[in-house]
C-alpha cells in the first residue's frame, strides 16, 4: 500500500507540476519512453549502501536517463535528508548527477525550493551523459532545474551561462504561474496528508 500510494503521489507531482508547466520538457518523454525508474524505500531507516545493487543496475542500463529514490518514511528533517541523499548519490556519482527534493522548502522562498516540494523526500538521479547533451545547446532550449546540479554547473566552465539561463527561465515561470503552482502543490500535499493520515506514513 505504501509503495503504491507513494508512486501515485509522485506521479501527480511529475504530471501536474513538472510536465504541465514544462519545467523539464523531456521529463514526459523519459517517463512515457520507459527511460525513467522509481524506487520506494519503505523502511524508516535505510543505509545508503543498501541501495548499491539498485543503483548499479540503473547505472549499467543505459536506457535509464532519470531515476528517483522516494523515502516516504524517512526519519529526519530536510537537512538530514539532504545529507542522506548526498550519500546515496555518491555511490554512483560517476554515472549520475543528483538533486534532493523535499516536502519542506525550508525558510527559503527561492525558485528551486519552491518547485522541489515533492510529496515525499526524494532523490533524483540524472545520467551525466544526458546533461552533457543539454549543456551543448547554446542557448539552452529548456526550462530545467530538476535535471541539473546547479552547483556543479557553476563550478564548470563554460556552463555558468546555462545555469543562469535555467534559473532565469524558471523565475519567469514562477512570476507568471506562482499562485496556480502553489495551489497545485498544496492540493498534492493535502492528498498526501489524507492518504497517510499524518506527516509520517504508517
Amino acid at each position: 500500500m505504501l509503495r503504491r500510494e507513494a508512486l501515485r503521489l509522485h506521479g501527480r507531482y511529475l504530471t501536474e507540476v513538472v510536465e504541465q508547466f514544462s519545467v523539464c520538457p523531456w521529463a514526459k518523454s523519459a517517463r512515457t519512453g520507459e527511460r525513467m525508474r522509481t524506487h520506494v524505500v519503505t523502511e524508516t531507516a535505510c543505509k545508503p549502501e543498501e541501495l548499491r545493487s539498485l543503483l548499479d543496475d540503473w547505472a549499467h542500463d543505459e536506457s535509464v536517463e532519470v531515476a528517483f529514490v522516494i523515502a516516504p518514511r524517512f526519519e529526519g528533517d530536510r537537512e538530514a535528508f539532504a545529507k542522506w541523499a548526498a550519500r546515496v548519490a555518491a555511490i554512483r556519482d560517476d554515472v549520475f548527477l543528483s538533486a534532493p527534493f523535499h516536502p519542506d522548502p525550508g525558510e527559503s522562498s527561492g525558485t528551486i525550493p519552491f518547485l522541489r516540494r515533492t510529496p515525499d523526500p526524494t532523490v533524483q538521479l540524472v545520467r551525466r551523459s544526458c546533461l552533457e547533451e543539454i549543456r551543448a545547446q547554446d542557448p539552452p532550449h529548456y526550462q530545467d532545474i530538476f535535471s541539473l546540479d546547479l552547483e556543479d554547473l557553476r563550478r564548470t566552465a563554460p556552463t555558468k551561462t546555462v545555469a543562469a539561463n535555467v534559473l532565469a527561465q524558471n523565475e519567469r515561470l514562477l512570476a507568471q504561474h506562482r499562485e496556480r503552482l502553489k495551489s497545485i502543490l498544496e492540493a498534492i500535499h493535502q492528498d498526501r496528508r489524507d492518504t497517510y493520515g499524518d506527516t509520517q506514513p504508517p
